[in-house]
This record gives structure tokens, C-alpha cells and sequence, in this order.
């Protein structure tokens, strides 16, 4: 009885919501095979409406598993891969402070008032 209009429904999100959300289902993408409509589409066509449900209910929550894991992994390579952020306090602006023009650099930038950062190499860029 439920059937049909429950088809519809997911043939409609399929086609028309699903290709603009902008991300695929992550059950498929950390299991493979096909996603959590797809697998919703087949049970309900294969079982009925009222004997999928829980089935499709135990999917949405593996699928949410595996959207946590994907996500956690995501900032795990993040925070691998990210270079860490500059501020403005990890630069070189003590160059006048040491007597080294920009530019050059001088025997001066390693006197006791200069700045552990302010170094020939530093005044130099």
C-alpha cells in the first residue's frame, strides 16, 4: 500500500536532491556498494515498506558511523597536512631595532638587545 509512494519519494530525492547537495552518501564512500537511498529503494521494493524500515533505520545508522569516522579522518589529515597559521608576531620586524636595515645584514643583529628572530638571515629578506 505504502510501496509505491515510498519509491517515488526516493526516485525523487535520487534524481533531483541527491546530485545537488554537493556530497555522497558516507556509507558509500567508506564501505562501497550503494548508498543509503539505494539500499532504501531495494529493500523497500524487496521486503515491503513496514518489514524495510528497520533495516533502512539500522543503514542510517551506520551510515552516520561512518560519516563520524570519515569526518574524524578528514581532520586528522588536516591538522597533518596544515601548515601552521603566521601571526604577526612571528616575523622579523626587529630588524631596525638590531641596526640592520632591510636588505642587509650586519654584525649588528647579533648584539645582546636584538631579538632571538632577528638574524642576517631575517634582516636579508
Amino acid at each position: 500500500m505504502l510501496r509505491a509512494p515510498a519509491l517515488l519519494a526516493i526516485g525523487a530525492y535520487q534524481r533531483y536532491l541527491s546530485p545537488r547537495k554537493g556530497y555522497g552518501c558516507a556509507y558509500r564512500l567508506a564501505h562501497g556498494g550503494t548508498g543509503c537511498s539505494g539500499f532504501a529503494k531495494y529493500a523497500i521494493s524487496d521486503l515491503g515498506t513496514f518489514k524495510a524500515i528497520p533495516l533502512i533505520l539500522k543503514r542510517f545508522e551506520d551510515c552516520r558511523k561512518a560519516a563520524l569516522a570519515l569526518h574524524d579522518h578528514t581532520k586528522d589529515e588536516d591538522k597533518s597536512n596544515h601548515k601552521k597559521k603566521s601571526r604577526w608576531y612571528d616575523y622579523c620586524d626587529y630588524c631596525g631595532i638590531c641596526s640592520c636595515p632591510r636588505g642587509k645584514s650586519s654584525s649588528a643583529d647579533t648584539s645582546p638587545d636584538c631579538s632571538p628572530d632577528c638574524s642576517p638571515d631575517c634582516c636579508s629578506l
